[in-house]
């Protein structure tokens, strides 16, 4: 498929998993336009958490780590995609989020003293 075909079928579709997968291919190829890019990172943006999760479960950490740097995802979304490659055992995905974890906010000490 073309990449205007592609862009055809991310708009005009009205399945949200044939959107965003479209979406994701045609926001990571080399040859969209700024246009289409423009409009599937708007997409993406919005629905972050399915797009994120979808691209643990294909293992895909230089997407993953794209998307991360634009700012789109924040604490609670990086603990939710922790627990997702770890429930997916993801475990390359699970640790470079874990790392990014660290450096962006790192862990709370807990005490368990009684």
């Amino acid at each position: 498929m073309n990449d205007q075909e592609l862009y055809h079928k991310f708009l005009e579709t009205k399945q949200e998993p044939v959107r965003l997968d479209a979406a994701l291919q045609g926001y990571f190829s080399e040859s969209a336009s700024s246009e289409q890019r423009e409009a599937y990172g708007a997409y993406l943006q919005r629905r972050i958490r399915p797009a994120v999760e979808k691209l643990i479960r294909q293992g895909a950490i230089e997407k993953i780590a794209s998307l991360e740097q634009l700012g789109w995802f924040r604490e609670k979304e990086l603990d939710h995609f922790i627990e997702l490659a770890m429930q997916a055992e993801r475990y390359p995905v699970l640790i470079w989020l874990q790392r990014l974890k660290s450096e962006k906010y790192g862990y709370q000490e807990r005490n368990f003293s009684l």
